[in-house]
């Protein structure tokens, strides 16, 4: 199902992201931000909230979604409902050691009187690119394309 527009506006993000700056302080490090955003597909909100470096060493996106029509709640009250879910569990994700609290599968989660399901795996971005980078130098043979033999 393709996404809907987007339904936190650039603004609203960048007002959440400076609150979230000032409410970690002192736990996010100097190179570190967060980001978030959010949008709909079909009866389902869906917000993210990523950690990032500025090199992209850490990137820990963590995705979150309400089924607004199964849980019987209006837009904002959702979205609200997720910030306060995610802002709790970063907050121990920053103030705690920094052990993820959710995994690369969908996770059903009991949060007040609503479901909500979330998924985020941290990752070294740069990293990875680093290996993809060798990887495809590994595999050039001499005039500069790729080939899959040995």
């Amino acid at each position: 199902m393709a996404s809907e527009p987007a339904v936190i506006g650039e603004y609203e993000a960048r007002r959440v992201q400076r609150m979230l700056a000032r409410l970690y302080a002192g736990h996010l490090k100097p190179d570190e931000s967060i980001a978030i955003s959010g949008w709909r597909e079909g009866t389902w909100l869906c917000l993210r909230w990523e950690l990032a470096r500025a090199d992209r060493s850490l990137v820990y996106p963590v995705e979150c979604r309400l089924d607004l029509k199964a849980g019987a709640i209006e837009l904002n009250r959702a979205r609200d409902l997720i910030y306060d879910f995610l802002g709790h569990f970063f907050g121990q994700y920053l103030r705690q050691g920094r052990a993820p609290f959710t995994g690369s599968r969908w996770e059903e989660v009991q949060f007040v009187d609503q479901v909500l399901h979330l998924r985020g795996v941290e990752r070294d971005e740069a990293a990875d690119r680093h290996a993809d980078a060798m990887l495809v130098a590994d595999a050039r043979d001499g005039d500069g394309s790729l080939t899959g033999d040995d």
